[in-house]
């Protein structure tokens, strides 16, 4: 079989894909039991320019951003136009020569299958494989509305109304796979996606400490009420920098879905599940099909009974204020920073405005001390870098002096 000449990971959002760009931007070359050579690659934007970033570049990159990773840029509906599709032929042609095969991942391409068809055409349809991990249809939607719905609509139900993200990725996926010379490998989302990525190419891919889990309840709620820390739900930074430092906070994990969502959610399950039996090989579909709730709703009645998550259960909330002190202290300790006073926990009887107050002052101190760090990082790569340079540039003229001389 011909070797594939490019790796696209298309997602999905909400399916691993933080956990796995953290781990590939952290180890971004990968050599499988084959000897085969892959290279993870990233595609920075910033000021209208575009870098290609692999290696140690993309490593730092990835430490300096505070969401512990460096990926490819997301592709607008229709836009055909996009400088992914400008650096996508550079990264295989730079991979041919190389003798590797180059690595992209954005978790929202899964849904532009269409785009990707004409400019795979467009380049004579090279070898590719597209790498998706999935989760049932009414699990994802409870976590999407958590990630990006609850910022913009007060309720699930007015979520899934506005039908801004359906799920229709089981429909993605088949017009991939009807992509000329494009193998589709795909797997369920559960339990590890850094595990079964590493298992599908056969690399030894080290799992990243930091990744999208889902966030307390309780932070939800105190960033919903304190807009400065996630301004939207495009921008979950400060979620990522909690992780990075923060103890787990025990209790329940974010729900919305009630019943009615889940009758409201069986047609979509039943069309991507058809999809799927119609494209993935038998082992893929064993793999997926695992999770038990692309089939069996019982499986969420414990959740619906209890009902929608709490966002300002006041033990939730002390357990959060030691969970963001205990956090901000390491980080300030590592940043080489004061450790603050940090305000006691507020009494069960203390109004939100109150408790808003206290929890403020360790999130500040945690943001303000990951940022330190990250951009000190940064700084001593490029001193480091600067100062190799600079030895190379003194040995290269300390060279040249004999023959100037000797030509004078």
């Amino acid at each position: 079989m011909e070797e594939s000449q490019l790796i696209l990971h298309v997602g999905l959002p909400k399916g691993g894909s933080s956990a796995l760009q953290t781990a590939l931007s952290q180890t971004p070359e990968l050599t499988s039991g084959t000897g085969r050579q892959l290279r993870y690659t990233a595609l920075r934007q910033a000021g209208g320019q575009q870098t290609l970033l692999k290696g140690r570049a993309l490593s730092l990159a990835a430490r300096r951003s505070a969401y512990g990773y460096a990926t490819w840029p997301n592709i607008r509906p229709g836009d055909a136009d996009s400088p992914v599709f400008d650096w996508l032929p550079k990264v295989m042609e730079a991979g041919r020569r190389d003798g590797t095969v180059p690595i992209a991942s954005c978790e929202g391409w899964v849904n532009q299958p269409d785009l990707f068809a004409a400019h795979l055409q467009r380049w004579g349809n090279p070898r590719v494989e597209v790498v998706a991990f999935l989760r049932p249809p009414v699990d994802w939607m409870n976590a999407s509305y958590w990630q990006w719905g609850i910022w913009n609509v007060p309720s699930l139900d007015l979520w899934l109304r506005r039908g801004n993200l359906p799920y229709n990725f089981g429909l993605d996926l088949e017009r991939w796979a009807q992509i000329p010379n494009l193998r589709l490998r795909l797997a369920g989302a559960r339990p590890d996606v850094v595990q079964k990525f590493s298992a599908l190419y056969d690399v030894n891919l080290p799992g990243a400490s930091s990744s999208n889990s889902s966030s307390p309840p309780a932070l939800i709620g105190f960033l919903l009420r304190n807009r400065e820390f996630r301004p939207s739900g495009h921008d979950a930074s400060s979620e990522f920098v909690v992780q990075r430092w923060c103890p787990p906070v025990p209790g329940r994990k974010l729900w919305a879905v009630q019943a009615a969502h889940v009758w409201a959610l069986r047609q979509a399950v039943a069309r991507n599940r058809a999809a799927l039996q119609r494209i993935a090989a038998a082992e893929e579909l064993e793999d997926i099909f695992s999770d038990a709730r692309w089939q069996d709703e019982r499986l969420y009645h414990s959740e619906i009974r209890l009902g929608p998550s709490v966002l300002d259960d006041r033990a939730e909330m002390a357990a959060l204020h030691d969970a963001l002190c205990e956090g901000a202290t390491r980080a300030c300790v590592a940043a080489g920073l004061k450790v603050p006073d940090w305000p006691g926990c507020p009494s069960a009887a203390a109004d939100l405005d109150q408790w808003d107050a206290t929890l403020r002052k360790p999130m500040e101190a945690l943001l303000a001390a990951d940022r330190n760090l990250r951009q000190s990082q940064g700084a001593s790569f490029g001193a480091a870098l600067g100062q190799r340079l600079g030895l190379r540039l003194a040995r290269s003229v300390r060279g040249a002096l004999p023959r100037i001389f000797r030509g004078a």
